[in-house]
C-alpha cells in the first residue's frame, strides 16, 4: 500500500508538471498562409499592381510565396526580408522607418540581423495576440505595398 500511495503521489506530481510546461499557442498554417497570399495578390491585380507576396511563419521560414509575372526579380528576396523584419520586430516595417527617421527607434535596428530591411510593405500577423509570422508585399509603392498586405490579413477574420 505503501508502494501503490508513493506511485500515485509521484503521478500527480509529474502530470501537474506536465500540465504547467504545456503551452498551447496559435500556429499560422500553410493553408492559411496561401489563402492570405492569395487574397493579397487578388488585390493587387484589381488595382493592375505587379506585385510579390511572401508570407513566413513565426521562425522566419517561408510557407507562401505569389509573383506577378511582371514583378521585379528583386521582389522575391525583398518580399521575404520585409516579411521577416515585420514578423522578428512585431510591428509593420512603415512604422519602424518612420520612427528611424524621427529617432524614436536606434538605426541599429537595421543591423540586428541579415534579413532586416527596413522598407514599405512589411506587416506582422497577429492571431489571438500572438505575433505568428509576417506578410511582406512589394512592387508597387511604399504604402501601396502595405496596403496590400493588410488586405490579405481580412482572410483571418472572415
Amino acid at each position: 500500500m505503501k508502494h501503490f500511495t508513493l506511485i500515485l503521489a509521484l503521478i500527480f506530481t509529474i502530470m501537474t508538471h506536465a500540465q504547467e510546461e504545456y503551452v498551447k499557442e496559435p500556429v499560422l498554417t500553410g493553408k492559411m498562409a496561401a489563402k492570405i497570399a492569395q487574397e493579397a495578390f487578388a488585390q493587387a491585380e484589381k488595382e493592375s499592381l505587379f506585385v510579390t507576396v511572401t508570407i513566413v511563419d513565426k521562425s522566419g521560414q517561408t510557407l507562401a510565396v505569389l509573383r506577378h509575372h511582371k514583378a521585379g526579380g528583386q521582389t522575391i528576396r525583398a518580399r521575404y526580408k520585409r516579411a521577416y523584419t515585420a514578423k522578428s520586430q512585431k510591428r509593420e516595417t512603415a512604422e519602424i522607418a518612420k520612427g528611424i527617421k524621427n529617432g524614436t527607434i536606434p538605426e541599429d535596428v537595421r543591423f540586428l540581423d541579415e534579413h532586416i530591411l527596413i522598407l514599405d510593405g512589411g506587416v506582422p500577423i497577429f492571431m489571438e495576440g500572438k505575433v505568428v509570422g509576417g506578410i511582406g508585399v512589394g512592387g508597387a509603392h511604399g504604402s501601396e505595398d502595405s496596403r496590400i498586405a493588410k488586405a490579405g490579413l481580412k482572410v483571418l477574420s472572415k
